[in-house]
């Protein structure tokens, strides 16, 4: 209620909740940063503006409007209007004091986004979060393993060309400049589950793909000694190292797929076990997933399906993980946060 003790306390947990420190990442101290040569371009990038309150709240109105009956609509435009007049502008003006206090390539919506829309929902990750895209097939019959290792070349491509500074910074349409602050992190990094809410980890200069096949899981290099991403021929030939088949595989991608509380329960039980804490860890570090799934979808539709929510034995929803079928079609499921 405006004015009263719990609109205060509403003040307060709103000034924490947009606090500069960014919660969400595990390692922030350790985290991937863009390139030198992007400095200028970030700085031109503009910020997100914070809207005057009269003005959010008479967008508030609207919206509410269409939902309400007229004597409903009018106890709601009285609720705002007493807003305005008392707990309303020192939310805003704690608003814009925490959005001032952060660094120029964040804003205020980022943690309450990272809490409320991404990290903090409980609900299994597959189809309540996870998007997925297929990919356009190639110009000729390609078979999965070469498709797999051209794919992995061309995300070991990007990731090099981000890091050096010479991949082409992104602007709109209009030639507006494109905020590169979280390019680092769309590969390379995990969410990790935890009690209440998840968190994120970036690994600083990952390497190699974590690949997926019948539920067992192998690391693929993914660049050479000098930090050059490898030719596809040469992940072909790892590609085609791997075993043929695997048998009484333990299939723990699945548990990816679980409600994220009992995920970050299961886990920190796996994670008793120094070798499962390194195989975690290998694959949270790794570039992206692969996943070499024997199904070959018959029509469009059954593979958007199988790519949105497919065989969660073969999957890491965690990740950002490219899907390859056993007739070279190819697909993209990846972890929205």
């Amino acid at each position: 209620e405006p004015g009263s003790e719990e609109g205060t306390g509403m003040l307060q947990r709103a000034a924490a909740a947009a606090a500069p420190k960014r919660w969400w990442l595990a390692n922030s101290g350790s985290a991937p940063l863009l390139a030198p040569a992007y400095a200028a371009h970030q700085r031109s990038v503009p910020r997100l503006p914070i809207p005057p309150l009269g003005e959010t709240l008479e967008r508030y109105l609207r919206a509410a409007q269409p939902l309400q009956t007229l004597e409903e609509h009018a106890i709601t435009r009285a609720a705002v209007a007493q807003f305005f007049d008392t707990d309303g502008p020192g939310l805003q003006r704690l608003l814009e004091e925490a959005d001032a206090a952060l660094p120029h390539d964040s804003s205020y919506l980022e943690s309450l986004w990272y809490r409320l829309a991404y990290l903090g929902p409980r609900s299994p990750v597959p189809i309540h979060a996870n998007p997925c895209f297929t990919l356009a097939p190639p110009s000729r019959h390609t078979p999965p393993l070469e498709r797999a290792a051209g794919l992995l070349a061309k995300a070991a491509q990007w990731a090099h060309a981000l890091r050096t500074g010479t991949l082409t910074a992104p602007t709109a349409k209009g030639g507006s400049p494109l905020c590169m602050a979280l390019l680092p992190a769309v590969l390379g990094t995990a969410r990790i589950p935890r009690q209440g809410c998840d968190v994120l980890h970036s690994a600083s200069a990952p390497d190699a793909a974590a690949v997926c096949r019948r539920g067992e899981w192998y690391s693929v290099p993914l660049f050479d000694a000098t930090g050059a991403p490898l030719p596809p021929a040469t992940l072909l030939d790892s590609l085609k190292q791997l075993p043929p088949a695997a048998a009484h595989a333990p299939a723990v991608g699945a548990l990816t797929a679980w409600r994220r509380d009992e995920w970050a329960e299961a886990r920190a039980a796996l994670s008793s076990s120094p070798q499962n804490e390194s195989s975690l860890k290998a694959i949270d570090e790794a570039l992206l997933v692969l996943s070499l799934d024997d199904s070959a979808p018959a029509s469009p539709t059954e593979l958007a399906r199988t790519s949105l929510c497919g065989d969660a034995t073969a999957r890491w929803y965690d990740k950002l993980q490219l899907l390859v079928f056993a007739d070279g079609q190819a697909a993209i499921n990846f972890e929205h946060a």
